[in-house]
């Protein structure tokens, strides 16, 4: 007689997700369009590969002979690499960002695209040539006319793809050319176009088929018109309920926040934690100031949290990795050291297109690095060449002098490390800088960025540039909320405090479990705060310590104490004082 096995959580949790992938299949099969909601750490991106698989092995004859495509859609470029990468040569299979897709779907139709621009002013640019519009190219996704031809902007490309799909023609092309069409992070796709798959196509139960694959609570880009959760009738509901990232204690969590979507945790070898760490203890005065109201000091939450963060690194394997999520970047930028640099330059910061910054970034740091560790190749690389740099003796004086000059300029002003580089001659000034430093040197109350000037602007100190070139670093130990979205850490601290009026976990949480009714009218911001308080919450594989800054109202703390239980919340003297007794 044989023994009887005991399954492991993994086992379970693989049997069950290789159930939902062959229930994916049959209605694929089927030719039903469907929805695939997938909870954070589920296999979202293994069940789309599976999809994808098949349908390479099963339809490559058919789709060929009728010369049609599958698209997959997804929410980035590397996203689109990365499907890329797992097809054959010259796949029937065409993987695409919605802008890529719209635009190749209606760039043929020229003479209507002239027609919708001529017709609609939103369309026209402020300025250009005179030409009247011969051509509507899609290249940059910046909107201006050139010699006739009028360049779209990124929104505009969607917009009119809206437009042609309200062509009963147009609907008969496109959908005889793609049959079948999958989107990945359905729940970030622009909304008015799903709108119309929604009315064109699924509601008529006619082609092109559609295969959504997502999760309507990991939505946080409300602002860029997503279209958060797809329903209807006529699309069939999968739900994946395995966790393959967190440890059980975690996805016990996230199945209380949400109770909808239950899942079973495939992690074997650690039951994982969640703590609370408040900051009641802190006597002394709160900020006062707008959006920061009850919040510590900013140099007191900075003594706070880079304590917390060191005695939790000394509490857990050096191995493993530690995210401090914080909800806003200038709450980050406050507590790293570059605040002023985000203050001027905001958003050029975090989507990486400040000149500067990125020369400093991608130039100057790898050198002065390559010089410090004697790497030759780090300098090749950087440098763009394939000569060695350094041939004679001068040139080694010269590069020498070099390190030495970026020593001391790294530890004064930014100006000063420009100078440096001017100075020295080994490194091109990329032209639009240097436009800028005669600007510096001739105009210096020329404006640049948010309400300041250029002189104000390179006169900030250079460790402000240090500290934001260490954020932008994938293995950066702080991020924001919003920045993590799809990534994974052994331990995460997620620091609920204030900062950004649009974000209020201490109001909006209680909200999830039903302890405090929705408001009339806060539907929207109840869902913009339960949603990224969920993906901050599916974010750690081990441990999960929510950090809470601001005082804990009674509401806030019962929410708290259903989720990690009261014997759980610590102050955080209590908490630190835990955690040292523990490294003794």
């Amino acid at each position: 007689m044989g023994e009887n096995i005991q399954k492991t959580n993994y086992d379970i949790a693989k049997e069950e997700a290789d159930i939902v992938d062959s229930q994916i299949i049959d209605i694929l099969k089927q030719g039903c369009s469907f929805r695939v909601e997938a909870g954070a750490g589920s296999g979202k991106t293994y069940s789309l590969n599976r999809v994808i698989e098949w349908i390479q092995a099963n339809k490559m004859s058919e789709f060929n002979k009728k010369k049609q495509n599958v698209i997959c859609i997804t929410y980035t470029n590397a996203a689109v690499d990365v499907i890329a990468e797992r097809l054959q040569d010259n796949s029937f299979i065409l993987p695409s960002t919605i802008h890529s897709f719209a635009w190749n779907a209606i760039k043929q139709y020229q003479s209507t695209l002239i027609r919708f621009i001529e017709e609609d002013e939103n369309f026209q640019t402020d300025e250009g040539d005179f030409y009247q519009i011969t051509e509507v190219r899609y290249t940059l996704g910046h909107r201006y006319k050139e010699s006739g031809i009028q360049y779209l902007y990124h929104d505009d490309v969607l917009k009119m793809f809206c437009m042609l799909l309200d062509n009963k023609k147009f609907r008969y092309v496109f959908a005889d050319k793609f049959p079948l069409i999958l989107i990945d992070e359905y729940q970030d796709s622009y909304k008015p176009i799903i709108n119309k798959f929604i009315e064109y196509f699924i509601s008529t139960n006619q082609k092109p088929q559609f295969g959504f694959f997502g999760d309507a609570w990991q939505t946080i880009y409300q602002s860029n018109n997503a279209c958060g959760l797809i329903e209807h009738d006529n699309l069939k509901v999968i739900k994946k309920g395995s966790n393959f990232r967190s440890a059980p204690r975690i996805v016990k969590l996230l199945n209380d926040i949400r109770p909808d979507l239950p899942q079973k945790s495939a992690i074997d070898d650690f039951e994982g934690e969640v703590v609370v760490v408040t900051c009641d203890d802190y006597n002394g005065i709160r900020r006062n100031d707008r959006n920061f109201k009850y919040e510590l000091p900013a140099e007191e939450l900075k003594i706070r949290l880079d304590n917390l963060t060191c005695c939790i690194k000394n509490n857990v394997p050096s191995e493993e990795s530690l995210k401090v999520l914080m909800i806003t970047h200038k709450v980050l930028a406050t507590q790293q050291g570059y605040e002023h640099l985000l203050g001027i330059i905001n958003n050029g910061l975090r989507d990486k297109q400040d000149p500067f910054l990125l020369f400093f970034m991608n130039t100057v740091e790898p050198i002065y690095e390559a010089l410090n560790t004697s790497n030759m190749q780090l300098l090749f690389d950087t440098l763009s060449i394939k000569r060695y740099p350094i041939t004679k003796k001068s040139e080694k004086v010269n590069w020498k002098e070099f390190e030495r000059l970026l020593e001391k300029t790294r530890t004064q002003k930014a100006i000063d490390v420009i100078n440096a580089v001017i100075d020295t001659k080994l490194i091109p000034i990329p032209p639009q800088i240097d436009g800028y430093i005669q600007l510096y040197h001739d105009a210096p109350e020329t404006l640049y960025g948010t309400n300041s000037t250029i002189r104000e602007f390179l006169d900030l100190k250079y460790e402000e540039f240090l500290a934001a070139i260490k954020f932008l670093y994938p293995e950066a130990e702080f991020s924001t909320e919003h920045g993590v979205k799809g990534e994974e850490y052994d331990n995460v601290i997620f620091v609920i405090g204030k900062g950004w009026n649009q974000y209020q976990f201490e109001i909006y949480a209680p909200m999830i479990n039903g302890s405090v009714s929705i408001p009339n009218g806060k539907e929207l911001s109840f869902e913009r705060n339960r949603n990224l308080f969920y993906v901050c919450c599916s974010r750690p594989k081990k441990r999960l310590i929510f950090f809470v800054t601001i005082p804990v109202e009674n509401t806030f703390r019962n929410f708290l104490s259903t989720l990690v239980g009261s014997n759980n919340i610590f102050t955080y003297t209590q908490f630190i004082d835990k955690l040292k007794a523990n490294e003794n």
